[in-house]
């Protein structure tokens, strides 16, 4: 409770203040307020008409920031203002509402008020209204009178809403936020404030922008965990840092009451977390500020800084230095001070006596103390008494309200409804008049209708019976046609059941190649024991499959490959095949990767007879060649890239036939580039070149055919590329690697769309060493 009460009380006294921008001194000289007080003045004369006096010391009282000129003016243009001229009147009473208020009268204040927003209601000025319902509201928010401080509050905000002044409506959400935040509500608070924050962001309104930011600060000084404490650090260094960038003094104390509460944030969270940096900060603000307020002359904030900066001493246990600062604070100490501000101050004095030891004057502190807090008490209860007939007064006010607002409702309704009945007799007569006609007219053309039809009924009647001649002919031929489709359907589904026999044949042989395929496709068991640590991603485009993979392990040599043949579906399934068996006889214990390709392409050669001079079996019925020159010969071939693992030495070799190795360490990505030629005949038959490297525990592998690359999208009809595959390799290769096997191929699903979409055979496997 006491630190809420310091907290309300220095905002009251250096954040409201300002924020008003009124002060009990008028300055001379150069002040462009005061020139224009005098001007307006010098301009009154003898003759001068009462109408244009009471104007001059409206505006008088409008623009002076001194509140006894406020008051003196308000009363002048009162009266010297005409009865009929409302608005005046209730700017008048709404000036002096205002200045008793700012002189800390709120309930001399209130019923100048009241009488203002009857004024303003009368004449339904939307604007002034909105401005008199703010000050209803702080007028109540003082009477500790909630409901009404709400109420005023809501009634502002909608006209504010409805003239779309976003400056006006964020000050409502505030003072929403201030009233919930009085009562401890604070997330309710909070976003009262936030609905303020996105409309001053928006409206680019910085010194607003900043305040909410401040209010909100305050909201989690006053949670005061250390989690609230964080935050509030935050939002306060950034409502500094905004009213710092808006460039304008006009606002300077708002800067320094940030400050204030930046301080004593930072020391409790020195004390939470025993950090000096914290109390260093602490020390670095409140010095600022209290450099400040001393040269302003605000006793009541120089009081409660003081405050602060004992908290910083005694947080180091300089205790003599903190008694010796805390007598010096006495001084602002008078005769006039808030009781409250004393009975803090022997409070602390309690606390610093006692961590020196000296018990007696702590205790003397403590007999002062005492005396405050029941002095306090005793005031509480007569103001109690005092703001129980105020209540009473505002109560009465309250139901004089509502039952004026209820009779007018009545005397509303009551002529709403003798206007509807109005309107409604005036549409009956009009539509019984608009149907009476509507009648008339209908038989009218009903009869005009009916003579057209009897003549087109007799005309239709021979043409249907000239129609009924052409259709008994056509029904003939058509029963012919019927007969000759009818075979014809015979015909065609006798078709249909032998190319339905015939499909069903190819799927078996299909099905049937797939098995033997697969047999020949290294184990999951053997590549598990090979590489533990692995994926595998096979998607044919057919049943059968141009794209194969091949593991085996060699003493300390764990060979891994994988190949994309010439086509896909069943030509590509037996290159497949083909490439497979050859494997198995040519992988074996010192065989490198460059000799893998270099023999596999040997075999391919030989195995298609892919040389000139290579007989061939390929002949016609008769027995004849059906290759008449070598351009007929096949070309097929496949992509190979080819790698041997040795973990003990941690070496890696590397062949590659058109397709590279993919190798990503430490978030950076390897390309081990392939030869440019493929396995099988080719124009160039250069040895295959081998790259070995050292490699690391971590390190991941990635070979893979052409089809997911190659692959097009079906949303963007453009291919994935080998570019989009890397990023995306390097994006997941930190995830397990049946995760990255379930993201690839997540995303070539999407990619691809349809799974008729997909153009090629796809085989990706990656390892991690």
């Amino acid at each position: 409770m006491r630190l809420k009460y310091l907290f309300v009380l220095l905002a009251a006294v250096l954040f409201v203040w300002p924020q008003v921008g009124y002060s009990q001194e008028e300055d001379e000289g150069d002040d462009p307020v005061q020139i224009k007080i005098d001007s307006l003045l010098n301009s009154i004369k003898p003759d001068t008409p009462d109408s244009v006096r009471a104007k001059n010391y409206a505006e008088i009282a409008k623009i002076s920031y001194n509140i006894d000129t406020i008051l003196k003016y308000g009363f002048l243009g009162l009266d010297f203002c005409s009865e009929t001229n409302i608005q005046l009147i209730a700017l008048c009473n709404f000036y002096i509402a205002q200045g008793y208020w700012l002189s800390d009268q709120s309930k001399v204040a209130l019923p100048y008020a009241i009488k203002s927003v009857n004024l303003f209601q009368s004449i339904d000025d939307q604007k002034n209204a909105s401005s008199i319902y703010l000050l209803m509201s702080r007028i109540y928010e003082d009477l500790n009178n909630l409901d009404s401080t709400k109420y005023y509050i809501n009634l502002a905000l909608n006209i504010n809403i409805n003239r779309k002044d976003t400056s006006q409506i964020s000050t409502c959400y505030r003072m929403l936020g201030r009233i919930f935040f009085n009562k401890s509500y604070y997330k309710d608070a909070e976003q009262y404030v936030r609905k303020a924050i996105a409309l001053d962001s928006l409206s680019n309104n910085i010194i607003d922008y900043a305040y909410d930011y401040y209010e909100l600060g305050l909201y989690y000084v006053d949670m005061n965990s250390i989690e609230s404490l964080y935050t509030a650090k935050e939002y306060l260094l950034k409502a500094i840092r905004l009213q710092i960038s808006a460039k304008t003094d006009y606002h300077k104390d708002r800067v320094y009451t940030a400050y204030y509460y930046l301080a004593g944030t930072y020391i409790r969270l020195a004390d939470y977390t025993n950090n000096d940096e914290y109390a260093d900060s602490c020390s670095y603000y409140i010095k600022k500020v209290l450099d400040y307020y001393i040269k302003q002359g605000y006793v009541d904030a120089i009081i409660n800084c003081g405050h602060v900066y004992v908290d910083y001493l005694l947080y180091y246990k300089k205790y003599n230095e903190a008694l010796a600062f805390f007598k010096s604070q006495k001084e602002y100490y008078d005769e006039d001070i808030d009781p409250r501000l004393l009975m803090l101050y022997y409070d602390k004095l309690k606390a610093i006596y006692v961590s020196l030891g000296d018990y007696k004057n702590a205790y003397e502190c403590y007999v002062k103390y005492t005396e405050y807090r029941e002095s306090d008490l005793n005031d509480s209860a007569m103001n109690a008494m005092a703001d129980m007939k105020t209540e009473q007064a505002m109560m009465i006010e309250k139901l004089d309200r509502e039952k004026a607002e209820a009779i007018h409702a009545a005397e509303k309704q009551k002529m709403h409804i003798v206007i509807i009945s109005l309107i409604g007799g005036l549409l009956l007569i009009s539509l019984l008049v608009f149907f009476i006609f509507r009648a008339l007219e209908i038989k009218k053309k009903a009869n005009a209708e009916l003579l057209e039809k009897n003549a087109i009924l007799i005309e239709q009647k021979e043409e249907i019976q000239t129609q009924r001649d052409e259709i008994e002919d056509q029904k003939e031929e058509i029963e012919a046609q019927r007969d000759e489709i009818m075979a014809q359907r015979d015909h065609i589904e006798e078709q249909r059941d032998r190319i339905e026999a015939q499909n069903k044949e190819i799927q078996a042989s299909i099905s049937y190649a797939q098995r033997i395929q697969r047999s020949l496709l290294t184990p999951s068991e053997t590549i598990n024991r090979i590489f533990p640590d692995h994926f595998l991603l096979y998607k044919p485009r057919n049943i059968v499959s141009g794209d194969y993979y091949w593991v085996g392990q060699f003493g300390d040599n764990k060979v891994c490959i994988v190949a994309d043949c010439t086509g896909h579906g069943v030509p590509g399934g037996f290159m497949s095949v083909l490439g497979m068996s050859n494997l198995n006889h040519i992988v074996g214990q010192d065989v490198t990767p460059d000799m893998i390709l270099n023999r596999l392409r040997e075999a391919i050669i030989e195995n298609l007879r892919q040389s000139a001079d290579a007989p061939t079996a390929l002949q016609d019925g008769n027995g004849a060649e059906l290759l008449t020159d070598n351009t007929d010969r096949s070309r097929d071939g496949m992509d190979v890239a080819a790698y041997v693992v040795n973990e003990r030495l941690m070496k890696l070799s590397y062949a590659g036939a058109n397709n590279p190795l993919v190798l990503i360490r430490n978030n950076e990505v390897q390309v081990l580039k392939a030869d440019k030629m493929p396995v099988g005949i080719y124009a160039r038959l250069d040895p295959f070149q081998c790259t070995t490297i050292d490699i690391q525990r971590g390190d991941c592998l990635y070979t893979f055919s052409d089809g997911f690359q190659d692959q097009f999208g079906y949303e963007s009809g453009k291919k994935f590329l080998s570019k989009r595959l890397r990023e995306l390799l390097l994006e997941i290769h930190q995830q397990p690697m049946a995760e990255q096997k379930a993201m690839l191929n997540t995303v070539y699903e999407e990619w691809r769309g349809p799974v008729e979409n997909q153009t090629d055979d796809v085989v990706v496997m990656g390892v991690r060493i």
